[in-house]
């Protein structure tokens, strides 16, 4: 646990803010978004709420933090299985991703909060630095994925990593839906409203690996 003693040095600070964006993984994994407090988790530290804010003004910062820490995670992941799996076809990649996702499944459930709530109010020098820090991350995969499928160029292969990221957004709260939903979906008429997210999800994909590769 974090302590209450000023973090003074960079290291120092450093593991402070490392150890705020490991509760805030705790408690994502417990609970929803929408019942995550900054109060929750500067109790959890031993923190004053105002201290925290000293790291982190928002949750939504608190937890675009976490989502860069997933998605490094998850990418470098990625880049490992492409390097050692040698060529895929459209197919074998979507079910390679979506097998991923599935292991990195809190990135996953992150995903549909990222551009419509943690991007949302950030400054004009934070959204910078943020999308900035996303491309770093990303270019080193790209001649993997051009390895992994040849027909894709890199600029196809930066838009494969874009667009799989949307697909999740777009898809996971579907197969999420909120309880009342759920509840309606449960009628055999409406059944073919529903949908199952990780079927769902790696025939969208095959359908658009297929698609770039043409």
């Amino acid at each position: 646990m974090v302590t209450s003693v000023r973090a003074r040095s960079e290291g120092a600070k450093a593991a402070r803010r490392a150890e705020m964006v490991r509760v805030a993984h705790a408690l994502w994994r417990a609970h929803r978004y929408e019942d995550i407090t900054l109060q929750a988790v500067a109790t959890r530290l031993g923190l004053t709420k105002a201290a925290l804010y000293g790291y982190f003004p928002t949750k939504e910062s608190l937890f675009l933090a976490l989502y860069e820490t997933l998605l490094g995670d998850f990418l470098a992941d990625w880049q490992r299985h492409l390097t050692l799996g040698g060529t895929h076809t459209p197919a074998s990649l979507a079910a390679l991703s979506t097998a991923l996702l599935r292991d990195h499944a809190d990135l996953t459930r992150l995903m549909p909060h990222l551009a419509g709530l943690l991007e949302r109010n950030l400054t004009p020098e934070g959204a910078l630095a943020h999308k900035r820090w996303l491309l770093s991350r990303l270019e080193p995969l790209l001649p993997a994925l051009v390895h992994a499928l040849p027909a894709l160029d890199t600029e196809r292969a930066l838009a494969l990593l874009t667009y799989t990221q949307a697909l999740v957004a777009g898809l996971y709260p579907m197969g999420d839906p909120a309880p009342a939903v759920q509840a309606a979906l449960s009628e055999p008429a409406l059944a073919p409203l529903c949908v199952a997210f990780w079927p769902s999800l790696e025939g969208a994909l095959a359908a658009l690996y297929t698609g770039l590769c043409a």
